[in-house]
């Protein structure tokens, strides 16, 4: 994956899909790491991103929308 977007679904082997919530100019991202979150929080319900070199991402299928 060459560029990435905040917000964006991605997918990790091993771990699912993801959504990008850091990108590599944020605060504690290395240069070629992006922060994802795949859906884990803290007991006190902060979500747990997780530092993931951007070469290992690939794109996830596109979300299904519910209302």
């Amino acid at each position: 994956m060459k560029s990435l977007l905040l917000g964006q679904f991605v997918y990790l082997d091993g771990s699912g899909d993801g959504v990008v919530g850091m990108l590599p100019d944020g605060v504690n991202a290395a240069d070629d790491h992006v922060g994802v979150w795949f859906g884990t929080t803290t007991d006190e319900g902060s979500p747990i991103v997780s530092s993931v070199p951007v070469e290992y991402l690939t794109s996830a299928p596109e979300p299904r929308i519910q209302h």
